[in-house]
């Protein structure tokens, strides 16, 4: 169950609760919405002299319109049982990233445990800082969805968070402050019912045997563990709980220091892997052609080394491949061309040869196409572009490659972002280029472009442009006398163009 409410009211009207149960009125309990009115009015009391994490915040911008009437269950924030009129909703996620709500001592005490038919708790980016995360939060044992991500609460996490055996979903990505660590996660043992586990962004650095407390989950479907300090993974496991269940898996910006766990590629419905900038080492497994089901793979910015595996090309679905910044060697072809869905195909600064395979102009879904900082040759023609209609970004800098195109030609494509410096271009101004009206960024240094700059470019060029760079190639020809560049930062040294670029006055 998910709920997604804007945080309005619902803050400072709802933490206040007390309930000991009275006749339903107006669709709710008469002493709960009683507890709120009066709750409305202690927050109007001047707190001079005090803390404003001790005191509460005053509800100085009337947050507190909505909690007036007979009929609470209807108030921003709440929702009720519609036979019972117990509240089983509580959703306070702050959606003002300019407000962060802070909330103190007081507003965050054990009232709340009134609420035992509570199913969904939501308290997510409002500002805990300088109060530990409550104990109480462990009693209300029929929540399914508690989210506590944000929050920034001081110390660790309670262990009777083991207590919520009903949980579905628990998400505490950034739960803890900076200089919070949590000592074990034994009690996620208990939670045998949890299919969405967040912890991202908490320090597990004393938690060595972190994936025995998660593989005791065999219903989990979304694990993320990001930038979590981790610097230990099992190699192999005898057997992995969530094999059939698990479809997402986050594991990035870690420390392993390892090569790639052999128990990742019996995890067959996964699909979203990513292990990006995670310190992984050696090369990629024939086995990772069992992960069919993917459809999001990020193994970048790690230590990865060898030629791609021919079993990629089982991988038919991926709409995203990220593989940059690894020391991949080999070419494209006889794995890549099977990816006919992707949408973005990053594999730059690795070690890539030989030509880039025609068929990749058949991705008609593709949106971002990065190559750079490879050493990918050969030519590309039409061919290569023919079906890229919703091509968005593209860049293959740093690559001896021969971008042979006829001067007629009318591209399928309307590029925003163009780098090819370094590409063979010339010795003519690439015609195409015109047919571009949205283009923030080009850069076409070191190209071998010569001749005259056409008239065309100056019109396409001086209205959406930030970032131009022309410069080593043998350009001539004059700035036009009426030429402003709105935005544009541009480089065109050394080339041979008179006049002057103006900024506009």
């Amino acid at each position: 169950m998910a709920f997604t409410l804007s945080f309005s009211s619902s803050l400072f009207c709802l933490l206040g609760i007390l309930l000991h149960g009275a006749a339903v009125t107006g669709g709710c309990f008469s002493v709960e919405r009683e507890a709120l009115l009066n709750f409305k009015v202690q927050l109007s009391k001047p707190t001079y002299g005090l803390d404003q994490h001790k005191a509460g915040v005053r509800d100085t911008r009337n947050r507190l319109s909505s909690c007036t009437g007979h009929h609470c269950c209807t108030w921003k924030g709440v929702a009720c049982d519609t036979t019972t009129g117990h509240f089983v909703m509580l959703d306070l996620r702050n959606t003002n990233t300019y407000d962060r709500a802070l909330v103190g001592e007081r507003m965050m005490n054990s009232s709340l445990l009134a609420l035992s038919h509570l199913k969904h708790l939501d308290l997510s980016f409002n500002d805990f800082s300088g109060i530990r995360m409550p104990e109480f939060i462990g009693s209300f044992k029929k929540l399914r969805y508690l989210n506590l991500s944000f929050t920034y609460f001081m110390g660790g996490i309670p262990d009777r968070l083991g207590n919520l055996s009903s949980l579905y979903v628990l998400d505490l990505s950034d739960a803890l402050d900076f200089a919070s660590h949590v000592d074990n996660l034994d009690w996620l043992s208990h939670l045998t019912s949890l299919k969405h586990l967040d912890i991202g962004g908490l320090n597990l650095t004393d938690v060595p045997d972190w994936f025995s407390s998660v593989n005791m989950l065999p219903s989990l479907q979304v694990l993320s563990m990001s930038s979590v300090g981790l610097d230990t993974i099992p190699a192999s496991v005898v057997h992995v709980n969530f094999t059939s269940s698990l479809t997402v898996l986050h594991l990035s910006y870690n420390n392993f220091d390892s090569t790639l766990p052999k128990w990742l590629w019996i995890i067959s419905g996964l699909t979203h892997l990513d292990l990006h900038e995670s310190v992984f080492y050696g090369v990629i497994p024939d086995a990772i052609g069992d992960l069919g089901s993917l459809t999001f793979l990020d193994l970048g910015v790690n230590q990865l080394e060898g030629t791609v595996p021919r079993s990629m090309a089982d991988l038919r679905r991926p709409k995203e491949l990220h593989m940059m910044g690894n020391q991949l060697t080999g070419n494209l072809s006889g794995w890549l061309e099977q990816m006919t869905n992707l949408i973005i195909l990053d594999l730059r600064s690795n070690l890539f040869n030989g030509s880039m395979p025609s068929s990749v102009g058949k991705f008609s879904n593709l949106t971002e196409l990065n190559l750079a900082g490879n050493s990918i040759g050969g030519v590309l023609s039409e061919v290569h572009f023919e079906n890229l209609t919703r091509l968005q970004v593209l860049d293959l800098s740093g690559n001896p490659i021969t971008i042979s195109i006829g001067q007629s030609w009318v591209p399928p494509f309307q590029l925003r972002l163009v780098y090819l410096t370094n590409c063979q271009l010339g010795p003519q101004f690439p015609e195409w280029l015109q047919f571009q009206t949205k283009m923030e960024e080009l850069y076409l240094a070191d190209c071998k472009i010569a001749g005259t700059m056409p008239a065309w470019f100056w019109n396409i060029s001086s209205s959406t442009i930030i970032f131009l760079d022309l410069s080593n190639n043998q350009i001539g020809g004059k700035l036009p006398s009426s030429l402003k560049f709105t935005k544009a930062i541009a480089d065109m040294a050394p080339c041979s163009l008179g006049g002057t670029l103006r900024q506009p006055a």
